[in-house]
């Protein structure tokens, strides 16, 4: 296609307007804008469809093709994603989009796999959740081989389902099994996590600073859950405000330090949540707490725009 931006620059000064010269530059120029993150959730929700299709065929086919073809159709089906990504590692080049998230699709098949034995011969007994850990620990091994940042979030969200599960932590010390719920659960993921971030093996790389934000996000988000379930116990209630108040703060100024919009998201959307649960909580009247909510959230919405306003100063 011929381009006549140049001969639209060259005209005088006085031929033509300074508006209608930047108007026919920028019809002429037809400016370039990405889709990215359109393309990245279409494959995102490509892949949670196929996995959720996998689920479906499983359930509905298992007394007619067997459980042992199943499982074998599964495990290939994973193998030949693992493929592609192989292949493009020993090519020495980098994977695309498309093949990053077929290496995506492949490690959810393989899980898929392992719990459906599980389930289906009871392999581990009563340590049944170890297969989570176990799964955990097999992609963390790719995620690191292949530098994939989809495959660490896939580990990481089988060792938080382990540690969701297993009821052998909190009996480590007896008297504290009660107290070893959901909320503190949540902040060991997160410790772990943010442990992660600072110590894993790939700093200094372009795909090691992928993974650190992988952990920070995982961090951050179950730092926040842990803190929120505190909050929602009588006898932890103020334990969890305070948590929540001060993880609000550290990710705020790490978002603001960083000119990260998702921690800043966090730090004030999290904070809300839990500033509306105490207002629920303490407040009896509805009529007030329905106007106190309202406040809460209009005054949260106008603090993250003065926070994205702040990040844009300070990028200019």
């Amino acid at each position: 296609m011929h381009d006549l931006s140049a001969e639209v620059s060259a005209l005088p000064a006085d031929a033509v307007a300074d508006d209608a010269r930047a108007t026919a530059l920028r019809l002429e120029q037809r400016e370039v804008f990405s889709v990215r993150r359109e393309l990245l959730v279409a494959l995102y929700l490509g892949v949670a469809t196929l996995v959720g299709g996998v689920g479906l065929l499983v359930k509905a086919n298992l007394d007619r093709i067997g459980p042992m073809a199943l499982l074998t159709g599964i495990l290939v089906a994973s193998a030949l994603c693992y493929a592609v990504a192989l292949r493009a590692r020993m090519a020495g080049r980098e994977r695309s989009l498309g093949e990053d998230y077929v290496l995506l699709l492949g490690a959810l098949l393989f899980s898929v796999s392992v719990v459906y034995v599980e389930v289906q011969f009871h392999v581990f007994g009563a340590s049944w959740s170890r297969h989570l850990l176990l799964l955990a620990v097999w992609h963390v091994a790719t995620a690191y081989y292949f530098l994939s940042r989809l495959v660490l979030s896939v580990a990481l969200t089988a060792f938080a389902a382990w540690v969701g599960v297993e009821t052998r932590l909190g009996t480590v010390v007896d008297p504290l099994y009660p107290y070893f719920g959901a909320g503190p659960r949540s902040l060991f993921c997160a410790l772990v996590f943010f442990l992660g971030s600072r110590y894993h093996p790939v700093e200094g790389q372009e795909a090691g600073g992928g993974f650190r934000d992988v952990y920070l996000q995982f961090a951050a988000n179950f730092g926040f859950w842990g803190a929120l379930a505190l909050g929602g116990d009588d006898a932890t209630r103020w334990i969890g405000a305070l948590l929540l108040l001060a993880l609000a703060a550290i990710v705020g100024r790490f978002g603001l330090r960083e000119r990260r919009q998702s921690f800043l998201l966090y730090a004030v959307g999290y904070s809300t949540i839990g500033l509306i649960w105490l207002e629920v909580l303490v407040v009896r009247d509805s009529v007030l707490v329905s106007w106190l909510g309202l406040f809460t959230v209009a005054g949260a919405m106008a603090l993250l725009l003065n926070l994205r306003a702040r990040l844009k100063e300070s990028a200019a």
